[in-house]
């Protein structure tokens, strides 16, 4: 019956830390000990009752960490800060997978969602991957050497809290935001990233002396680009910062819905390929419309967010 203890402890010490086993097994087997002669002078010790003992003790995985737990991976102090990080992490690399595979949308010839939403699924896959790996491995070893604390404990003071702290910011707003502002910049700025052979095949071409739109659509994209990863470090909304939201939706709002009045913003590209030469045939008399209709659902938007500012 003692070979079955000494086996019981033996496995307990292998899962245990070298320097601790000694006084960790010392203690245990004490313990056990006692209760041991505790059966014995009932007279009902026997290997069964042995074995049922050392069962309630806990599997012996079980028992070592109850006497040495292992360092997490991430502290449970650390998991509000850890998933704070994972969520934008996880956001912006959506974000670079969808411009990634819109940019491959642009230069195709043909559209094919299955391929793209394959794409963009693999690709979020692979990089979230990536980011979750080396995202854990930060916080472990930060945490190790004690700077995790020193960020948890970061210096704040009363006056610097949030006036609406239940107004959050959601996050889905600011990555759709900034996926719309990335891919309009890509797509005015094809120029700087495409071949004089692959300019020729985009479905929709400035028209000459329309380069000014470029210009005011670039500034106001990068603007908007710059608000949206502010809104990234923030949680909450204030009366400035949904101001700026507002004006941010009438801006873009008013740009495009001057687009369409102006008309001849856009031309047809010399050489078309088959799916470029099908947009030009059904949907090209209609940007001015589908430019109106962003516009207006533009204003809508703002509408909804000044309602919302004024419940603040």
């Amino acid at each position: 019956m003692m070979e079955l203890l000494e086996r019981y402890l033996a496995a307990v010490a292998a899962e245990l830390p070298v320097d601790q086993q000694q006084d960790i097994i010392r203690e245990l087997r004490a313990n056990l000990l006692d209760q041991i002669d505790a059966l014995q002078q009932d007279g009902r010790l026997d290997e069964a009752q042995l074995s049922q003992l050392l069962l309630q003790q806990g599997h012996p995985v079980d028992v070592a960490q109850r006497f040495a737990p292992s360092a997490p991976l991430v502290a449970s102090e650390d998991m509000p800060l850890y998933r704070t990080v994972l969520w934008h992490g996880a956001a912006l690399v959506a974000v670079i997978a969808l411009l990634k595979s819109l940019g491959g949308l642009v230069l195709a010839d043909s559209i094919n969602p299955v391929r793209l939403f394959l794409q963009l699924g693999f690709s979020f896959i692979d990089s979230f991957a990536t980011l979750l790996l080396i995202v854990t491995a930060v916080f472990y070893l930060c945490g190790r050497a004690g700077w995790t604390k020193e960020w948890r404990q970061r210096q704040w003071h009363p006056t610097r809290l949030p006036h609406y702290p239940l107004a959050r910011m959601k996050l889905s707003d600011s990555i759709t935001d900034l996926t719309s502002t990335l891919f309009l910049l890509l797509l005015l700025w094809t120029p700087l990233w495409l071949s004089v052979e692959a300019q020729q095949h985009l479905p929709v071409r400035l028209a000459e002396g329309m380069e000014h739109w470029r210009y005011l659509l670039t500034f106001f994209a990068a603007l908007s680009t710059a608000f949206a990863l502010y809104r990234l470090t923030q949680l909450s909304w204030q009366r400035w910062s949904k101001w700026c939201y507002i004006a941010d939706h009438l801006v873009f709002a008013v740009i495009f819905a001057a687009m369409a009045l102006k008309g001849g913003v856009f031309i047809e590209p010399p050489q078309l390929t088959d799916g470029a030469r099908f947009f030009w045939t059904h949907a090209a008399g209609s940007i001015s419309y589908i430019l109106l209709a962003t516009a207006a659902v533009l204003v809508i938007l703002a509408i909804a967010e000044y309602r919302h500012m004024r419940r603040l």
